[in-house]
């Protein structure tokens, strides 16, 4: 029989409250075939529950029960797992000599390039899970020939300052300083609107978005029960989202200007 899915937000929350098990064992299944370590998947997982609440769980009131709700999340979190991949790596592409040299290049080359994995990890993920009949030599011959690039690194703040900048016309630092009176004005909403949390929502806020931490992590640390932390930082999220809105500030604007090269925006969490 299929079920009658809630219509309103606290009906919704306790929908994905009692079904946080299923979500997890969703998640770890997609971690687990794309192979991601401990860190990688605690962090995907964390990324996948918020997803998952954003906009008044948005994405869970589509489900409509013409598929089992496990069917529903294997397709939801494979989308967002490539999702997040790309923003976190960048979009990947085999190389030619790969793609001359056939699939087996092609996966090796994934691996090792995208995924990260050394020759020798690459070489049995590629027999165990992909049935790749070729020996280690052969393997080994075929890794010689693709080409040397290696994943994306980034610099610190350190080696960025001694970078020359760049020539910048009138127009774009007029732009850019419109951006930084508007940022302004979102530190000051912000801090209002945190002034009236309690400390340790405050404190929630500043782990999850001023030190990146993960919901399970928080929820480690404070000794709070991790199934319930999810919808708390929403409707956090959702205050925070409101206070923004009364001071005319819409969240497109605000995007904007958190992503300028030009603003520092920093929230400042007593």
């Amino acid at each position: 029989m299929k079920r009658a899915f809630p219509s309103n937000v606290s009906d919704v929350e306790a929908f994905f409250v009692s079904e946080l098990s299923t979500i997890e064992r969703v998640i770890a299944f997609v971690c687990a075939r794309h192979h991601l370590s401990v860190a990688d998947a605690g962090d995907f997982s964390s990324h996948v529950k918020l997803k998952l609440i954003e906009d008044d769980y948005k994405i869970l009131k589509k489900f409509r029960g013409r598929s089992s709700l496990r069917a529903y999340l294997s397709v939801v979190v494979q989308r967002l797992f490539l999702d997040y991949r790309i923003n976190a790596w960048g979009r990947w592409r085999p190389s030619a000599e790969a793609k001359r040299a056939g699939a087996v290049a092609v996966l090796l080359e994934q691996l090792m390039r995208r995924d990260g994995h050394p020759f020798e990890e690459a070489c049995e993920l590629l027999q165990t899970n992909h049935r790749v009949a070729l020996s280690r030599a052969e393997l080994e011959e075929l890794a010689g020939r693709l080409p040397g690039r290696g994943r994306r690194m980034f610099e610190g703040d350190s080696a960025l300052e001694s970078l020359p900048a760049a020539a910048r016309s009138v127009d774009d630092v007029a732009e850019d300083r419109g951006r930084q009176f508007v940022a302004d004005r979102i530190v000051v909403t912000v801090e209002t609107v945190i002034a009236r949390l309690s400390p340790q929502d405050a404190l929630i806020l500043a782990m999850r978005f001023e030190d990146g931490r993960p919901i399970a992590e928080i929820a480690t640390l404070l000794h709070l029960d991790q199934q319930a932390l999810y919808p708390r930082v929403q409707r956090l999220l959702r205050e925070l989202r409101r206070g923004l809105e009364e001071a005319g500030i819409d969240a497109e604007t605000a995007l904007r200007s958190v992503e300028s090269p030009a603003v520092s925006l920093t929230w400042k969490l007593r």
